[in-house]
């Protein structure tokens, strides 16, 4: 899906930052000019495709003792 640009003054940028936010939550590409040049762009976050969490849960017994406090000398 190609994404809208749209171009803003960096100074037009500063005071408009909420209403620019949330274009590009929309969808939208903001690039920002200084002198009609290309300095930035804000862009969406892309989207991870897979959760953070497994599915699941790995083997407890595979990362030790946990909950036990380690009582080694910090020497």
């Amino acid at each position: 899906m190609p994404m809208n640009t749209i171009s803003v003054p960096i100074g037009t940028a500063r005071s408009e930052l909420c209403k620019l936010v949330k274009k590009v939550q929309a969808g939208f590409s903001v690039t920002l000019t200084s002198h009609g040049r290309p300095q930035a762009r804000i862009v969406p976050v892309a989207q991870p495709n897979q959760p953070w969490r497994t599915e699941t849960p790995s083997d407890p017994k595979l990362f030790g003792d946990l909950q036990s406090p380690v009582l080694d000398d910090w020497k």
